[in-house]
């Protein structure tokens, strides 16, 4: 995952365009006489080591109005600047290159800063990968979503939500009048081009002298998203476990507006803003299969080959053992999420048209697929790329696999290249048939599911700890027979949720 090198707390993604800015007032750059707008970065608690942030960003982007001092028309605030990006000068404080300036204390009392990281380019790029590019309309996709989405600006309520028409009707338990938002708001399904997202605002006195103006404004900034790590252990006796990919299915992926004001247009939110959430949200799983760099997880007990000698790799197999299966994608983000667990071959929307108990008979010939649901009815896993073998009696390198199952045609499988003496992962290939390098071998992963049940909340991570001592779960939602168990009485987890700025204690949930 991309990260932001703050030392403000920050979170992560994605997507905008704008309200049109022909009917808001002309931006007003300054008359040069008042004193320079500079910036500093707020400090939190760092509690998670993977955004341990101990730099400062390099560059945010600001918008500003002040409340008091109306435009020629009178209906809205008159806007001193937009999306203007202030950099890192030094000593954690920023400035802009067009060094705009406070307005006079003459035209106004206080100024309302709305700031945000990344850019709004790193933000479209992230959602664009939603999109596969080897469609026949991938052009066609990428220039309506470009011509949705919606930057941060100042919208009052004559000027319609978005280009498309999307009205605040439209969104559940939030009521988008006036005020910055941005949207249509979407997360990257492959975790590791997700970026961070977080926002800051402050209503800031205009200064009465220099020195305090050259004290800058203090921009505590504020994760957005959710957080969401998954870590594993096994204390199984009879089979090793190697992971190579993690999926997340299916949260809330696009389709959402982030709002600084309240339906009046009061900006002075405790958290910074709201989302918005369509009543039709999308949701994609989003997932990272390992790439080159990675080492496969395992879990077990282990024979290799290295230097002429035949050694155990480190164990797994306890809770304290656990460690991160994210590998370089890093934790995901994703827009905060409310929903029940999958139902597995119960439910039929997963594949009306199989069934583990009745082969490729629809089970459900009367019903139609469930929609996806806001309401958390129940759609939502946790899927895990890995591979099941025998653990070695003696000094045998090699032991037997048991899951893939060799029969593909039941199950989806994933096949990547690895060197044959090391866990490091060369890449993914389609096929088994594929030539492998000279001191290379081409393994197989297939996915394991477990049903989750979530209510995630921005700015808080959740650290998911699935254990494989009793079994590794059922096949996807997206396999064939979904639903299928696969060895044993399926994965058991422990969830953690630690505020970002915030610690609290940990939580066991049941594993179905």
């Amino acid at each position: 995952m991309k990260r932001l090198s703050l030392i403000a707390a920050a979170g992560g993604m994605i997507v905008l365009a704008s309200c049109s800015q022909e009917e808001l007032s002309t931006v007003q750059k300054g008359n040069g006489e008042g004193f320079p707008i500079s910036f500093r970065a707020g400090v939190t608690t760092r509690v998670n080591p993977d955004l341990d942030y101990t730099n400062n960003p390099a560059t945010f982007y600001v918008s500003a109005y002040a409340p008091n001092h109306m435009s020629e028309s009178g209906i809205t605030p008159d806007s001193l600047f937009w999306d203007e990006p202030f950099y890192l000068m030094g000593a954690n404080l920023y400035a802009s290159s067009s060094n705009q300036k406070w307005p006079s204390r003459e035209e106004a009392d206080k100024v309302e800063f709305f700031a945000y990281a990344p850019s709004l380019e790193e933000i479209q790029q992230a959602a664009i990968t939603q999109f596969d590019p080897t469609a026949q309309n991938y052009n066609t996709l990428v220039a309506n979503y470009k011509n949705a989405i919606q930057f941060f600006n100042l919208c009052n309520d004559n000027v319609p939500l978005d280009p498309l028409g999307q009205q605040s009707t439209t969104f559940k338990d939030v009521t988008l009048y006036k005020g910055f938002k941005l949207g249509r708001f979407y997360v990257a399904t492959d975790i590791s081009k997700q970026v961070d997202f977080i926002t800051s605002h402050i209503s800031a006195d205009i200064p009465n002298d220099e020195d305090n103006a050259k004290l800058g404004v203090e921009l505590k900034f504020k994760h957005q998203l959710s957080n969401i790590e998954l870590r594993a252990f096994s204390g199984n006796d009879d089979y090793n476990i190697e992971i190579a990919g993690v999926r997340i299915g299916r949260p809330y992926t696009g389709n959402a507006i982030f709002n600084f004001c309240d339906g009046q247009g009061g900006v002075d939110f405790a958290d910074g803003g709201q989302w918005g959430i369509s009543k039709n949200p999308q949701r994609l799983p989003v997932e990272y299969i390992y790439g080159a760099g990675d080492e496969i997880f395992r879990m077990g007990k282990y024979n290799n080959v290295t230097g002429g000698q035949i050694i155990a790799t480190t164990t797994h197999a306890t809770p304290s053992q656990a460690e991160s299966i994210m590998g370089k994608g890093g934790n995901a983000m994703v827009l905060p999420t409310i929903n029940g667990a999958w139902g597995g071959e119960r439910n039929p929307w997963i594949a009306p048209k199989y069934s583990a108990q009745t082969g490729n008979d629809d089970p459900y010939p009367d019903q139609n697929p469930l929609p996806w649901s806001a309401d958390g009815e129940g759609d939502m896993y946790f899927s895990i790329l890995l591979r099941v073998t025998l653990k070695p009696a003696g000094d045998e390198v090699n032991t037997a696999q048991v899951y893939p199952y060799g029969n593909n045609t039941v199950m989806n499988v994933v096949y990547l290249e690895k060197e044959k003496n090391s866990n490091k992962i060369i890449g993914r290939v389609p096929n088994k048939s594929i030539a492998a390098g000279a001191n290379n071998e081409i393994v197989e992963f297939g996915w394991a599911a477990v049903p989750v049940g979530v209510n995630w909340e921005r700015g808080k991570k959740y650290v998911y700890t699935l254990d494989f001592s009793n079994g590794v779960g059922v096949q996807d939602p997206e396999d064939p027979k979904p639903g299928t168990p696969i060895i044993g009485d399926g994965i058991k987890f422990t969830v953690s949720v630690t505020g970002w700025d915030e610690s609290s204690s940990s939580t066991p949930v049941p594993a179905e």
